[in-house]
């Protein structure tokens, strides 16, 4: 007998298949996706603590972050005395990443889109203590307040930074 017909259990053996494997293409897009978020909230708590570290070796020093069209990028200026500011550009994230921030006073679940290189988030560090200075170089009005959350995020992968003023520690949560 020439039997050219699939049979149930094949069928269903065939079908079982292909959702194990769509099923895994998905959690893998889902992973893939979300990687360039973690990866800028790792590489942007490595600058905040290196400048801070730069700061207290009694340096004056910042950081700037900013958005343009190429992605997420932390410029870091340190100035010393009788020298031309030292500066360092990288970027930290791809485009298509989202970076906001909190500040002191912000209601709850409020978040500031990061600006262009013109209107940066600016933090700086005291250099005695390590905390965090006001962000009164980013203008009058933000004397007095303080950057307290930064978050990276892509598709569905959020990544929190929290910022503690007062002690200038950082931690990625």
């Amino acid at each position: 007998m020439n039997n050219k017909a699939f049979s149930l259990i094949e069928l269903i053996v065939v079908i079982a298949i292909m959702a194990v494997l769509a099923g895994v293409s998905a959690l893998g897009i889902g992973l893939v996706t979300g990687k360039p978020a973690e990866s800028c909230a790792n590489k942007l708590v490595t600058a905040v603590q290196s400048n801070r570290m730069t700061a207290m070796g009694k340096l004056d020093a910042h950081i700037e972050i900013y958005e343009d069209a190429n992605g997420i990028w932390v410029k870091e200026v340190v100035t010393e005395v009788g020298e031309p500011d030292r500066v360092t550009t990288t970027r930290i994230g791809d485009k298509g990443v989202k970076v906001e921030y909190r500040i002191t006073g912000d209601a709850e679940g409020f978040w500031r889109p990061l600006g262009d290189e013109s209107n940066p988030l600016i933090l700086r560090f005291d250099r005695s203590s390590g905390a965090f200075h006001d962000l009164s170089l980013m203008g009058t009005p933000y004397e007095g307040k303080y950057c307290i959350a930064i978050r990276c995020s892509k598709a569905h992968t959020v990544m929190n930074i929290k910022l503690t003023y007062l002690t200038g520690k950082i931690a990625l949560e």
